[in-house]
């Protein structure tokens, strides 16, 4: 051997991706967890909005005021806030990938990582749920007699429920607004292939989520062929490219004259009419016939970038949406039963669209505060924290055990 040669284990080969993302990483302004929660405080706002106010039958048969909008203005504005689903969408994926790139650098993962990210994920996810769901389903078993789970199939369907699969069972939910938690579910089982899809392909990674599903069903990029497990899939490769090439970063840093007020102005003036041409053209026959599973995580994504862009920055601002950002989970999982099961004839009641928005969303960040409450109360974030530890470690034993008998 000679002299002076050096030695030792092969390095990992990085993707090309992360090797380009980082000679620009020092320059760039972070896409933070302060600007995913502004996003989210956004993000839930619309949320209500859109179950409060898209339809006539979500009025609940009351007469509602919409101030100066007629009502058909009013629906089309807030059925088009349904663009939040996409953003949570990819946010989680957004992070998640984050959060893989702080553990492993190259995203190079093996069967013991994935098997430690989909349960610690799981875990978590049900975990979060489970203390809005005890504060929601009492009162309601108790003191009403809603119940949509039916008596033959009651804790079927409650267990279902619980963990998360209703959605993708088909079978009852309590509400029907928690089927986005079969939806988080799929985002946690197929990121670690999209990163391994992405490590190996680059921004090719995208292809199988338009191939496959147009494979098994040729009209799968129709609205009609559409439902709430797949609509939504593209945000989660989309998720993974952004957060490598830092893509919202670099957006943001481009500037388009060499005064960065002018740049700023004209950037607001363009990406804005830009986002309400995609706004409109979302509800566009042709798009709902042909583009509209692309264009349902096109738009959320874009005005992901746009908030990054223009309110991320403004300081009073940030602060009130990152504010309610930290409860947009909580307020997800328990604002239908505020609206629908308990408070149905106070809401609706309220007779106008701001008084009902303002009533739902006080009331949910409340039960919100609650549910914080209980989790300080019963160290029930390291009760999770240990289920997740004990059950990762059965795991890495069992596939341990599998690899020495292959």
């Amino acid at each position: 051997m000679k002299k002076g040669k050096k030695t030792g284990t092969k390095k990992t080969k990085p993707t090309a991706q992360a090797d380009q993302s980082k000679k620009v990483s020092q320059t760039l302004s972070e896409f933070s967890k302060k600007d995913t929660l502004v996003v989210k405080g956004m993000a839930i706002i619309f949320l209500i909005l859109y179950h409060c106010f898209s339809a006539k039958d979500r009025l609940c048969g009351y007469d509602v005021s919409f101030g100066l909008m007629d009502e058909y203005t009013a629906m089309y504005i807030f059925e088009s806030m349904n663009i939040c689903v996409g953003i949570f969408a990819f946010l989680s994926s957004y992070g998640l990938t984050k959060t893989m790139m702080l553990k492993y650098k190259t995203l190079d993962l093996d069967r013991h990582n994935v098997s430690d990210f989909v349960t610690r994920r799981t875990v978590s996810l049900i975990g979060s749920f489970l203390i809005p769901y005890i504060l929601c389903a009492v009162p309601t078993f108790i003191f009403t007699d809603y119940n949509t789970y039916g008596d033959v199939d009651f804790v079927f369907n409650m267990i279902a429920d619980i963990l998360g699969i209703a959605g993708l069972l088909g079978s009852r939910m309590l509400v029907g607004t928690w089927w986005y938690m079969s939806f988080a579910l799929i985002i946690i089982f197929l990121l670690p292939f999209t990163v391994r899809l992405y490590r190996r392909f680059g921004v090719l990674c995208v292809v199988p989520f338009i191939l496959v599903p147009f494979l098994l069903n040729t009209s799968f990029f129709s609205a009609k062929a559409l439902d709430n497990m797949t609509r939504w899939l593209l945000t989660i490769p989309m998720g993974v490219i952004f957060a490598d090439l830092k893509v919202f970063e670099r957006m943001r840093a481009a500037h388009l004259t060499n005064n960065k007020v002018v740049s700023k102005i004209i950037k607001f003036v363009i990406l804005t009419a830009v986002l309400v041409l995609l706004v409109m053209f979302r509800k566009m026959p042709w798009c709902i016939q042909h583009l509209h599973y692309f264009i349902s995580s096109i738009l959320p994504v874009y005005f992901i970038y746009w908030m990054y862009e223009f309110v991320c920055v403004v300081p009073l601002l940030n602060s009130v949406l990152a504010f309610l950002g930290k409860h947009s989970s909580n307020i997800f999982f328990m604002h239908t039963f505020i609206r629908f099961v308990w408070f149905k004839d106070v809401t609706y009641g309220l007779g106008t669209w701001s008084l009902i928005f303002l009533f739902v969303f006080v009331c949910s960040l409340i039960l919100s505060f609650a549910v914080t409450g209980v989790q300080r109360l019963t160290r029930w974030n390291k009760l999770v924290k240990w289920t997740a530890d004990k059950l990762s470690g059965i795991n890495e034993k069992i596939i341990t055990v599998a690899v020495s008998h292959s």
